[in-house]
């Protein structure tokens, strides 16, 4: 008798500490085989994009009184000319000032910094653009930004993208709100504007902040709207989708989020039969997470991305660069 009250002792003991490590496994992980998703990570993105646009900024210093040209680490130069500057009292500025830069030239940089090319047409609709390279110029002095003063320009020659300058490009200026960028194009009654010669951009600008030389996308035949589905749990409070466009310098990202998909609409269609790459992207416990799916744009277009996998930021960047 003995003998079995021990037996079940140790039963009941081993039945214990087998419910109490079944219990701390369902606590951290109710299904270990399920795919880990981020459950409202849109914070870990726009850190995401913020570090990598504070990376990319170059700093210069040069003297407002007397005017100065900087050239970038990509060999873009940028002129200002003597007393060009106010500062929020719409005094003069003298003095030594701090110019910042940031250059972006390809879809990789495009993407990772959250800076798409997409412009306004005239009549309302987006439409994607073809870039000659993006750019965001500020001036401080003492931490604090400074302006142009009215009527004054400044000058840009910056390389082109594929090292041949394209005659097409014209000037857009960035319309930011929020983390969303969009460009409008220049108006064309004042001396701004962009012109190509051999492989090189020379700007015109009258205006600090986001500069990009560009022209609209030209379509041609019927347009659809263009959806695509993440897996469960993806969403757009914690992942965004973009799409790149094969053969040519534009990437932009998919706005709209209804039940349950990434969709186009109400905001841009696109040609059936174009070449695109699908790119889902978030960030999970501080490590970068895509996928990368080509496909050609058919009517009624929906794409379904069956998994993001984990990847590296070095990779991911590399992946972006050899995208078509």
């Amino acid at each position: 008798m003995k003998y079995l009250i021990k037996t079940f002792s140790i039963l009941a003991s081993a039945l214990i500490l087998l419910s109490s490590c079944d219990k701390s496994q369902d606590s951290n992980n109710p299904n270990p085989s399920a795919p880990v998703v981020p459950e409202n990570n849109i914070q870990a993105l726009q850190d995401y994009f913020s570090s990598n646009m504070e990376s990319a900024k170059q700093s210069f210093s040069i003297d407002a009184t007397a005017g100065g040209t900087i050239t970038s680490i990509s060999g873009t130069e940028i002129t200002f000319y003597a007393n060009s500057f106010i500062n929020g009292m719409a005094q003069d500025v003298t003095g030594n000032i701090t110019i910042e830069l940031v250059e972006i030239f390809n879809k990789s940089d495009m993407l990772r910094l959250n800076k798409q090319t997409m412009g306004n047409f005239p009549g309302g609709e987006l439409r994607p653009l073809l870039s000659g390279g993006e750019f965001k110029i500020s001036a401080f002095q003492n931490g604090t930004a400074l302006s142009l003063k009215s009527g004054v320009s400044y000058n840009m020659i910056s390389n082109a993208p594929g090292g041949v300058a394209d005659p097409n490009m014209q000037l857009f200026y960035g319309n930011e709100v929020g983390d969303t960028l969009t460009w409008d194009p220049q108006d064309t009654l004042n001396n701004a504007g962009v012109f190509a010669e051999g492989s090189q951009y020379y700007s015109f600008l009258d205006r600090l902040n986001w500069i990009n030389c560009d022209y609209f996308m030209d379509y041609n035949g019927p347009l659809t709207t263009v959806s695509a589905e993440l897996p469960t749990g993806f969403t757009n409070a914690n992942a965004m989708l973009f799409i790149s466009f094969d053969g040519v310098n534009s990437l932009t990202n998919v706005y709209g989020f209804e039940n349950g998909v990434f969709t186009t609409a109400p905001n841009y269609e696109l040609p059936v039969g174009m070449e695109v790459h699908f790119i889902a992207f978030t960030v999970i416990n501080d490590e970068p997470h895509a996928a990368i799916v080509p496909a050609t744009i058919s009517d009624g277009h929906l794409e379904v991305i069956p998994e993001l996998v984990q990847t590296t930021e070095g990779q991911f960047a590399a992946d972006l660069l050899d995208l078509p």
